[in-house]
């Protein structure tokens, strides 16, 4: 009798074992967590492991397979055995309802947001090997990248670039107070080795996140420690080291991950190293560089030295570090906490835009570069998920970050060496919360704060006697700019409808002292006060399950900050910027379209258009003082004087198309279009729409390869429609048959691959610019790689 229970006990557990089933990710093996199981009488799902149950299910019944963004499976319950216990989904490359969690903080289906939002998930850095987060962002849709030196990377979006749109990483804001109105290189400070997932709102989204989303937000999510399905401490990670030829690229990556199954502890690090960049051979005589003053060869005099290869940009080279650790402790289910810490640093980088500006026919500068750039983050968060009256969830984030940068400028054969340094302390709170009334109804809301302290210095290095000496500062010396702001955002579901809307209350301050500076200008500091109201209403429409139909109307604001209002810096040679303390709000009011379609499973279509109305608008203008004096001595320099003003209006508009087929299961292509426009009240172009770009791809894909063979193009800005600003850097551009600059339109062909060799290693690589060519983006200083090889092996264990 003992041995027939222990008989039966056996054949028990086989059997359970093999009702229990696991789902996974086709590519990753990763388990599927929520894939409705379903056949024509009974329907379950999988757990976080994803595994689940099929008791209730017969063997030759048919059971469907389906998850949000993933092709649907359907398969029988005896196959599903012989199989080994295991179905295997594959990612959806035709979808409208992924997940995102930028638009409101929280996540929630792409099919039921009425924004535009552009996600690029980190297979996306192992697919195009990007070397900085800036090129990440060009390989989405609708973001166009400017670089005036290579150790950065300005986006513009639908016509705003720089302090106008909002950078998030993590949820955290890492706009500052001194987030200029030029071009920003700033998004380079986060490690694009280190991301989890990236999303992009194309339009505002200054509801949820305030003051500076007027064009977009670029929301960052870095790697998430992850835990255990076992007991012990369970080992995880990747190694990756990549090369390229065009700027003898050297880059290390590594990332330990050490989970139990309530906590985890994750570290992710990448050095890289860059030479100076080699330009395509079909440049233009104009973009060449024929000569450069000598790299720390001044002895009283500078050193110009003939270029013995015109196509390297002497001097583009720099390095960075970037280090980000984080701690997770999930004790419940319904309990989670974060501890991050991430620290970003370059070396001095070349501007390389000033490098080649002359005067006289004569190189300008002996020296312009800027010291390292420097950014700290430290965080706490605390997600709950409670079954309150006032929630259902709860996210608590504090952060602290200190920011530091700098930069040097020395004029040809002087031995005064200019130097202007800024220190930024920035504290900031968020508290969001989501509470679902029924399954039609659902507010999200919440209060933000952050407060900025600035200091800055100014002082001149004499190369000669090694003396120094203070000069004015960017800055006033110490200032601080701070805000305080709450949320609330509605959706409302229909059967076939969805609305959304939502608005904000900001209250922003911020003061300084000029008594420092000896500028002689007519007020001594400031203190101002801002507060804006403003909302957005959208609706999703399915008028069939194919289709989805979009509707936003947004009003926006951005308040000036510390470098709008009291910044003095020479915007281009010969120019410089002054304070203007009665500077305003500016304001938009956007309506968003977008259509979009999918055809079973094989093709998809969307088209959006846009309008903005920018009121208030902050542009630079010629700015006489008080007493009618026009021009000023900066740096020993007679300089014309400009100041950001409130211009009546701007209006911008534009649209894109995105199309994707799929032409077999492991064939597909995929095309994507912008076009940007605007003037401001004067009649001028603005200065960040980009001329029209996009990309077309013909991707092959199965378990072990990846490939992607594509067109990257770029239409052409003449110069009655570059706007004034960028007519006045000649150095910049091409010269049309008028001797006038303008933009010309370009176009490249490129490969990018990987391969999966066994279970853990990746070999990736690819050619940029196969054909060499020779181009400079619009309102770049640097001009692009030339035919670029990219090899990397990546490690995973």
């Amino acid at each position: 009798m003992r041995y027939l229970i222990t008989l039966v006990f056996v054949f028990s557990c086989i059997l359970s074992q093999a009702q229990t089933i696991r789902v996974l990710d086709k590519k990753t093996g990763l388990p599927l967590d929520g894939v409705i199981v379903r056949s024509a009488n009974f329907t379950t799902q999988t757990d976080k492991n994803g595994t689940v149950r099929l008791d209730q299910f017969q063997d030759l019944e048919e059971i469907l397979f389906k998850l949000s963004s993933y092709l649907e499976q359907t398969i029988s319950k005896q196959k599903i055995v012989q199989q080994g216990n295991t179905v295997q989904l594959s990612e959806n490359p035709i979808k409208i309802d992924e997940v995102v969690v930028s638009v409101n903080r929280w996540e929630q289906s792409r099919a039921e947001v009425p924004q535009s939002v552009v996600s690029i998930p980190a297979e996306d850095v192992l697919h195009y090997n990007p070397q900085t987060t800036a090129d990440l962002l060009s390989t989405g849709s609708g973001v166009y990248i400017q670089k005036s030196q290579m150790g950065g990377g300005s986006p513009m979006i639908r016509g705003f670039a720089a302090n106008r749109l909002l950078i998030v990483v993590d949820g955290i804001r890492m706009n500052n107070a001194i987030y200029r109105s030029g071009n920003l290189q700033n998004v380079i400070s986060i490690d694009a080795n280190s991301l989890e997932n990236t999303e992009v709102i194309l339009g505002p989204g200054t509801v949820i996140y305030g003051s500076d989303a007027l064009g977009g937000v670029m929301s960052f999510t870095t790697l998430k420690p992850k835990l255990s399905t076992h007991e012990g401490i369970t080992p995880s990670g990747k190694i990756m080291t990549r090369y390229s030829s065009a700027n003898f690229e050297k880059t290390l990556h590594a990332t330990i991950n050490l989970g139990g199954q309530k906590w985890a502890a994750l570290v992710s690090s990448t050095y890289t190293d860059f030479d100076d960049l080699r330009m395509g051979s079909k440049a233009r005589d104009e973009y060449k560089r024929p000569e450069y003053v000598l790299k720390d060869g001044f002895d009283g005099a500078d050193h110009v030295i003939q270029n013995d290869n015109e196509l390297i940009q002497r001097y583009t080279g720099y390095s960075q570090f970037n280090i980000l650790g984080k701690l997770r402790y999930r004790p419940s289910d319904k309990t989670e906490l974060i501890l991050s810490a991430n620290h970003s640093q370059t070396s001095d980088i070349p501007r390389y835009d000033r490098l080649i500006v002359y005067r006289n026919d004569k190189l300008r500068y002996g020296e312009w570069y800027y010291g390292p750039q420097v950014w700290s983050m430290f965080c706490g968060q605390l997600v709950l998920h409670l079954n309150s009256v006032l929630a259902d969830k709860i996210n608590l984030q504090t952060a602290f970050q200190k920011y530091a940068e700098s930069r040097y400028d020395r004029a040809i054969n002087k031995a005064g060496k200019n130097g202007r340094k800024e220190d930024l302390s920035i504290y900031s709170a968020n508290l969001d919360l989501a509470k679902g009334l029924d399954n039609q109804n659902e507010f999200f809301y919440g209060v933000e704060s952050y407060y900025n302290l600035i200091s800055s210095k100014g002082t001149v290095y004499n190369l000669v006697s090694g003396n120094t000496e203070s000069i004015p500062s960017r800055y006033p010396g110490d200032s601080d700019y701070g805000s305080l702001a709450g949320y609330i955002s509605y959706k409302h579901r229909w059967e076939k409808l969805i609305l959304q809307a939502g608005t904000r209350y900001t209250f922003t301050w911020m003061s300084g002292d000029f008594s420092q500076t000896d500028y002689g200008f007519p007020f001594e500091g400031f203190d101002m006060k801002n507060s804006a109201i403003i909302g957005n209403i959208g609706l999703v429409w399915h008028p069939a399950t194919d289709w989805q139909i979009n509707m936003d109307l947004s009003s926006g604001f951005r308040s000036p900050n510390i470098d709008d209002v009291a910044k003095v810096f020479d915007s281009e040679p010969g120019n410089v910027i002054v304070p203007n303390p009665d500077l305003e709000p500016e304001y938009t009011r956007t309506i968003d379209m977008e259509i979009k379609k999918t055809f079973a499973d094989k093709a998809s279509i969307e088209i959006g258009a846009f309008y903005t109305r920018l009121k208030n608008a902050m542009v630079r203008r010629d700015f006489p003082l008080n007493d009618g004096q026009d021009s000023i001595m900066y740096d020993g320099t007679l300089s014309k004087v400009e100041a950001l003003v409130n211009a009546d209006a701007a209006d911008i508009y534009g649209g894109s198309v995105a199309f994707g087929y799929v032409l077999t299961t492991h064939l597909r292509t995929k095309h994507d279009f912008t076009i940007t426009k605007g003037k401001d009240s004067d009649g001028f172009p603005v200065r960040h729409a980009p001329p029209i770009f996009g990309s077309s791809h013909l991707i092959f894909e199965n378990n072990r390869w990846f490939a992607d063979l594509y067109l990257m193009y770029n239409g052409e800005i003449a110069y009655e429609d570059l706007a004034p600003s960028e007519q006045d850097k000649p150095y910049m551009y091409a010269i049309d048959k008028n001797g006038n600059p303008f933009s010309p339109a370009w176009w490249t062909l490129n490969l990018k691959g990987n391969f999966k060799v066994g279970k853990h290693f990746f070999l990736s690589g690819g050619v940029e610019n196969i054909l060499d060519q020779g181009y400079r983006p619009y309102s770049s200083g640097m001009v692009s790689p030339g035919i670029n090889f990219v090899i990397s092996l990546l490690v995973q264990f």
